[in-house]
């Protein structure tokens, strides 16, 4: 629960519970990365049908003491491995935008969507070239 809050961003009980509530009716799926009996990397992602089929990335997070060693990276890679072929994505903030770039996403500027917040769209570069899911 810690890394899906931190995933979420904080620590908000009612936020915390709705994204909880999506992937337990299945409507979400969530996939974590343990040592031993501790997680320590979740994340959680949703398959949108339609051609190109489209997995988007809703959460992501890693323990603050397993940073920067590749556990994000390999979740993410773990997705791309259950849909080959298929497009993945994610909306992200600028804190993030590193992150994908480095795992060789591609990053689009989707403007101010919140008072004061620009989000990105990181989209697979695998894909980028496609006309339905241009990035920059």
């Amino acid at each position: 629960m810690d890394l899906l809050a931190l995933a979420v961003g904080g620590t908000d009980p009612e936020r915390l519970d709705r994204t909880c509530a999506r992937y337990r009716a299945g409507t979400a799926s969530v996939a974590a990365i343990f040592t031993g009996d501790s997680p320590i990397g979740v994340v959680g992602y949703l398959c949108h049908a339609g051609t190109p089929r489209t997995v988007e990335l809703l959460h992501i997070a890693t323990d603050r003491h397993w940073q920067r060693r590749g556990i994000g990276a390999a979740m993410v890679r773990w997705v791309e491995a259950q849909y080959p072929g298929d497009v993945i994505e994610a909306q992200t903030d600028c804190d993030a935008v590193g992150f994908y770039r480095s795992i060789g996403f591609g990053i689009e500027s989707l403007g101010e969507l919140y008072p004061g917040v620009e989000r990105f769209r990181a989209v697979s570069t695998s894909h980028s070239s496609s006309e339905d899911h241009p990035v920059r």
